[in-house]
């Protein structure tokens, strides 16, 4: 009967052993969950903040995008003009140069070389700007 008593407070005794052990280990998983609890509480706060501001910021970007397309729209008039204008020049640079080849063919005009020559080149001029201007906006 003996051996019984002292199996039984063997057992008692690693019991209380393992409890102890169960203590504490459910104290420190306690303590973990608490710093993981506040942790988690700063984080939601700081992304709350983070939030609020890229609302304005997306709010600002799409005021700028506004202010950028009204000054884009406000331009497509200039281009217009400036395009009416190139054409415009172009158009005069064509009459010119079919009132040139005709001097140049007359030849009872006394006095019209030199000036039929500067006319010549300022149209030749103007070709080679405007093949310039065409391939820069072909290149764009």
């Amino acid at each position: 009967m003996t051996f019984v008593h002292i199996g039984v407070f063997l057992i008692a005794v690693s019991f209380a052993i393992f409890a102890i052990y169960l203590c504490i280990v459910l104290t420190r998983i306690s303590g973990l969950l608490t710093k993981v609890g506040s942790t988690t509480k700063r984080m939601a706060d700081k992304t709350d903040v983070s939030i609020k501001e890229l609302e304005l910021t997306i709010v600002e970007a799409r005021t700028s995008a506004t202010d950028v397309q009204m000054k884009l729209d406000a331009l497509n008039s200039v281009v217009e003009t400036a395009k009416n204008i190139g054409d415009t020049a172009y158009k005069a640079s064509e009459s010119v140069h079919g009132l040139v080849e005709t001097y140049a063919k007359q030849p009872d005009l006394p006095g019209t070389k030199p000036f039929v020559g500067l006319i010549q080149l300022a149209e030749f001029t103007s070709s080679l700007f405007s093949t310039w201007k065409k391939a820069e906006n072909i290149t764009k």
